[in-house]
């Protein structure tokens, strides 16, 4: 049935804010309209609502209200519980009173605060309104404060946490981080061990992929109680993985702001303020990033592939000699039918050097061109790397000693450069704070510059395991750092116009240290005969 003219038309209203003290939920400001438009005769046509929307922002800017301000030549009063509800700014309250009177429409609140029928009732109503403003900018103000005590005593201010943490109480109040019970931690220490080894990031995606370890997102779920078998599980994914392993607080430090804009929070004398135990040692933190910054690349464009001989095989003739394995995929000659159970086209991947894939490098250089057929070549390098050292102990390199503290003096030249830079912008107290963490960080500094060097060496320490056992346990990325680690060297020369596999254009050869490897064990070999 149709609302009578005669009857006024009302849009009734609720907000809450997120920042707000108000505890007035908006169910109950709901129920207090309707009850309200009952009292007077006013048939309700519209609800709206701004759940978890600051009194600051502008009525027309606000989803819910903008509904009612779409639809107002079907409304003639908007009705809220009360006037801070409709705006805590003097000059958004201005703008929306003058909104609604060129439309004919009108303002009402059930604490009866709000009276647009005379010049005495918008003058007490705006001074109303700037009363809600000034409580807006205490508000705001009391939390900012709280959330930089909160800060500096290493609380957590909020959000979940990080993959590897819980959020735990504070025995003084608040909350901060703790290291996770379950499994998280341990999936993470795996993952950067295995960077630090050499394995890459898209590499190791694809292996977490296929085991039987949760996303961080469904782990996250999971432990909420919202996640749970049968449920299709969410992938791991290159981009917040390594937003996780660049940030710092892995080492138990409080990070503000994201990617290029991310620092560490400091206390007064630039010390990093810790908001959780460390789930990586310093050391093991160095080794990390400089395992990234070896194997850099862009995170929306990942490497798809792990590759046996990528920087183990060259081209003998360019300079750049670097052979980059490729897909190709080539279709059957139309002139030979191809068997009805063949597949549309026939695949060869292939290692090349980049005058393969450059006229112009093949025009102006010395090289013309090396190609040479994948399956075959790293057949040809896995028997000669058995047939060489698959019966010898596997010796795991160990680091020993070694404080030359260059992580770490890196690190804090990082940090003073940075605060050096925020000086520029900053006057006052903000300036004479950042200058406190300044000098704290140079004189860290100046310590550790001074500070005597002792040489770092590597053990070889025995596995038990033959490395013929090692390479047949590892995958791709595995047994291309065992090449690495041998000093295998792979070279290749131009196949001269020749198109079929031919060995001796494939010489293969390793480091002088694994040389003297290799005759030690025909010596025992000798010995046993």
């Amino acid at each position: 049935m149709e609302p009578s003219r005669q009857r006024l038309r009302a849009a009734i209203y609720a907000r809450l804010s997120r920042d707000s003290d108000d505890s007035t939920s908006v169910e109950t400001q709901l129920d207090d309209d309707r009850k309200f438009c009952e009292l007077r005769g006013w048939d309700v046509v519209l609800v709206a609502v701004d759940d978890g929307v600051s009194g600051s922002v502008r009525p027309a800017d606000r989803e819910g209200f903008g509904e009612i301000l779409a639809n107002l030549d079907k409304v003639d009063v908007v009705v809220a519980r009360g006037v801070d509800r409709f705006s805590r700014v003097t000059a958004h309250f201005a703008e929306l009173v003058e909104m609604l009177t060129s439309a004919g429409s009108t303002l009402a609140d059930v604490q009866g605060q709000c009276d647009l029928t005379s010049p005495y009732g918008r003058f007490v109503t705006t001074i109303m309104v700037a009363f809600a403003e000034m409580e807006r900018e205490t508000i705001r103000s009391r939390i900012l404060r709280s959330r930089v005590a909160l800060r500096q005593q290493g609380r957590w201010l909020g959000g979940a946490a990080p993959y590897g943490f819980v959020i735990v109480p504070h025995p003084d109040g608040g909350k901060y981080l703790d290291v996770d019970p379950d499994e998280a931690p341990q999936v993470l220490e795996e993952l950067i061990d295995r960077l630090i080894e050499g394995h890459h990031l898209t590499n190791e995606i694809e292996r977490l992929n296929n085991s039987p370890h949760l996303s961080p997102m469904d782990y996250r779920r999971a432990k909420a109680g919202t996640w749970h078998p049968p449920m299709v599980r969410s992938d791991w994914t290159y981009a917040p993985l390594y937003e996780l392993l660049r940030s710092p607080v892995l080492r138990g430090y409080r990070v503000e702001g994201k990617r290029k804009d991310r620092r560490v929070v400091r206390d007064a004398d630039g010390e990093p303020i810790r908001v959780g135990p460390a789930l990586v040692s310093d050391e093991k933190w160095f080794a990390l990033q400089a395992a990234l910054d070896a194997n850099a690349t862009n995170p929306r464009r990942p490497r798809r592939k792990a590759t046996l001989l990528l920087h183990v095989a060259q081209c003998r003739l360019c300079e750049d000699p670097t052979l980059y394995y490729n897909s190709r995929e080539y279709g059957y000659d139309l002139k030979r039918p191809k068997p009805e159970s063949a597949p549309q086209t026939k695949r060869m991947d292939v290692y090349n050097c980049m005058a393969a894939k450059s006229k112009k490098l093949r025009e102006t250089g010395p090289c013309p061109g090396v190609t040479v057929n994948a399956e075959k070549v790293e057949a040809m390098v896995e028997e000669w790397f058995l047939e060489n050292f698959g019966g010898a102990e596997y010796m795991e390199r160990v680091r020993v000693g070694g404080a030359d503290h260059v992580a770490e003096i890196k690190e804090l030249e990082t940090d003073v450069e940075e605060l050096s830079a925020r000086t520029a912008s900053l006057r006052g107290a903000a300036l004479d704070a950042i200058l406190s963490q300044l000098q704290g960080r140079s004189d860290r500094l100046a310590e550790l510059k001074a500070r005597p060097i002792e040489p770092e060496r590597w053990e070889k320490r025995p596995t038990g395991q033959s490395v013929a056992s090692k390479w047949g346990a590892g995958d791709t990325a595995e047994r291309r750092l065992l090449l690495l680690e041998f000093g295998v060297q792979v070279t290749v020369d131009p196949a001269y116009g020749a198109r079929t596999w031919r060995p001796e254009r494939v010489t293969i050869a390793a480091a002088p240290d694994t040389l003297t490897l290799r005759a030690e064990l025909e010596a025992l070999a000798d010995d046993a005969l």
